[in-house]
């Protein structure tokens, strides 16, 4: 009978670490442990080499020469034997050995009459199993130099294992743990019930996309990795942190290890200041899922999904963290009713509307346009934000028929507000789709005709998302539009992407600065120093600068003495209806009745 001294203790984390390195290693799978066992085989001249791990209940042969079957039961295995000792043990005639001479694999095939095995001593000091070799012939001891040549080709043995593992359950980019670590961590401890997993998505999929886009893969891994860093400095001792996908990072801890919500809330306020990567500021968008294992959704590969259901929501909530719950995951379906209700809205009167936020000249304090914005009032869901509708509008062709709507409208207004003797800039906005080809120009050519409204009334604002999906097609119907007289606006300008490239390339007339920017202005930060940076390069480019977001005197006399020409927000006026537009211009809000 073979022995092994380890403690239950010892014994139990020892196969943890079998588990992590080998569960997943098929026998014979690997050419690499193929080889090393041929090697060894070859050089000692022996029939048999195993590369054996020892499990539960069984030696696994993960690679092996001259061995038929892929495992054999623990208690005949030669390779437990004094495992726990960690040294070479070799075996002259084990017919001869009372320790084997009664072992099914002595009296029985193979017919051991030689065995040598080195252990497979991982980093902690365990042993997983042996590299061994075996012969049907008694042979002499074994030199030292046969010995270092076997202990070294173990040792390459268990870099292979930990280069697998890394392969299966690290992900390449951060090094950290990945999502099937995750994953197999969380079966592994289904019985307990004081796990907590937290779900962080530092920018959405939309943002990520576009930051890998626009700055390139070199810039994204860095960012990465700048995100990895940070969320290890704020980890408590104990919590574990994996990368579960291209969207972000989820954290495994104990809830008994502190204040979970007070966790969150310094993860959040960390993600309020931008990130520099090659000096550039990115600015995340965080979203962050909160889950309490139990033992039911512990023992679930659907953990993740559940709790990437919400972190849009949580995106868009005020404190950008929510604890999971499955009356969130409804949401789901609502989007899905809005979705199909848009094409309804847009057939009827009473549904869609335009509201319009004054543009103000800084210089001047007159209003020199105003931008359309569009308002849904649903008849069962009542209001319903853009913020909500449009990018889901933006996955159909739906997005297609809202411009059009909102092209023909606007020109319509226009036309109004001219019969009543005010000339009117109008800006809206347009998505990637809309510029994909030339429909959106003739929809807008039709409509400056029908109410025969100038083309220089009209701005098309849009984000650089647009640029990056097709920028030379982008580029070729921006121009069209350019040429026909009408204003190209870039919005969200400085959130944390933009390629000063584009800028260059092309036909711009005027860049809108983030809200963002503006949302913690202070004197000396670095919001600061980014907006006085970004209204310099961008006037040097013959630009108009715009920043929206405008809210306190403080924003409106440090954006007016540092060059910005015009401003938006409310501290001039919220979005107006038409009529309403009107009054407040009247009542003085643009110092002119009769220019806007």
């Amino acid at each position: 009978m073979t022995t092994c001294n380890l403690s239950p203790e010892e014994e139990r984390a020892r196969l943890v670490d079998v588990d992590r390195l080998t569960s997943d290693l098929e026998s014979g799978s690997d050419p690499v442990l193929n080889g090393i066992v041929a090697m060894v085989s070859s050089y000692f001249s022996v029939p048999t080499s195993l590369v054996s791990i020892i499990e539960r209940e069984y030696q696994v042969f993960k690679a092996r020469v001259g061995m038929e079957p892929e495992r054999t039961s623990r208690e005949m295995s030669f390779c437990v034997h004094d495992l726990d000792k960690g040294a070479v043990l070799e075996i002259c005639n084990p017919a001869t050995d009372p320790r084997f001479s009664d072992n099914p694999l002595v009296t029985g095939a193979p017919f051991i009459r030689y065995y040598a095995g080195t252990p497979l001593t991982i980093q902690s000091g365990r042993n997983l199993g042996r590299l061994c070799v075996i012969d049907h012939e008694a042979r002499a001891p074994m030199d030292e130099q046969g010995r270092t040549l076997l202990r070294n080709a173990a040792k390459v043995v268990v870099a292979r294992l930990e280069s697998i593992h890394r392969s299966h359950y690290i992900d390449p980019m951060t090094g950290l743990p990945n999502r099937q670590r995750f994953e197999a961590d969380i079966l592994q401890a289904a019985e307990q019930d004081d796990r907590v997993a937290i779900l962080i998505e530092p920018l959405s999929a939309i943002a990520l996309d576009r930051l890998a886009k626009s700055l390139g893969r070199e810039f994204f891994t860095n960012f990465m990795l700048a995100v990895k860093e940070l969320l290890l400095e704020l980890l408590p001792t104990g919590a574990r942190l994996y990368r579960s996908g291209t969207l972000g990072f989820v954290v495994l801890l104990s809830r008994r290890t502190l204040s979970i919500s007070n966790l969150v809330d310094s993860v959040v306020h960390a993600f309020e200041r931008p990130m520099y990567c090659a000096d550039i500021p990115v600015f995340s968008d965080v979203g962050i899922c909160v889950l309490q294992l139990e033992r039911e959704t512990g023992a679930s590969k659907d953990v993740l999904r559940l709790m990437s259901s919400i972190t849009d929501t949580a995106r868009r909530s005020e404190r950008r963290w929510l604890d999971y719950d499955p009356v969130i995951d409804s949401g789901l379906r609502r989007s899905t009713a809005v979705l199909n209700d848009i094409e309804a809205a847009l057939a009827a009167s009473d549904q869609f509307r335009l509201v319009y936020q004054p543009r103000i000249d800084l210089g001047s304090n007159r209003c020199v346009a105003v931008e359309a914005l569009l308002r849904w009032s649903h008849p069962t869901l009542g209001e319903i934000s853009p913020a909500e509708f449009i990018p889901l509008a933006e996955t159909t062709a739906s997005i297609r028929h809202i411009t059009s709507w909102v092209v023909r409208r606007v020109c319509e207004q226009l036309s109004d507000w001219h019969a009543q003797g005010l000339e009117m800039t109008a800006s809206l906005n347009v998505s990637a789709l809309d510029l994909t080809d030339g429909h959106l120009f003739d929809q807008l050519v039709e409509a400056l005709e029908a109410f025969g409204v100038a083309p220089r009334l009209i701005e098309l604002e849009f984000t650089e998302s647009v640029l990056v999906t097709d920028f030379e097609t982008v580029r070729v119907q921006l121009q069209r539009f350019r040429d026909l007289g009408v204003g190209i606006g870039i919005d969200d300008f400085g959130s944390g992407y933009s390629n000063w490239a584009y800028l260059r390339q092309i036909p711009a007339t005027s860049v809108k600065l983030d809200r963002s920017l503006l949302a913690d202005l202070q004197p000396g930060n670095s919001e600061w120093h980014i907006i006085r940076g970004l209204i310099s390069l961008v006037r040097d480019l013959s630009l108009i600068v715009v920043a929206e977001g405008v809210e306190t005197d403080l924003h409106y006399h440090l954006l007016r003495g540092w060059g910005c020409q015009q401003g938006q927000g409310y501290y001039f006026a919220k979005p107006l209806s038409p009529v309403d537009l009107i009054d407040w211009l009247k009542k003085g809000g643009g110092l002119s009745e009769h220019h806007c």
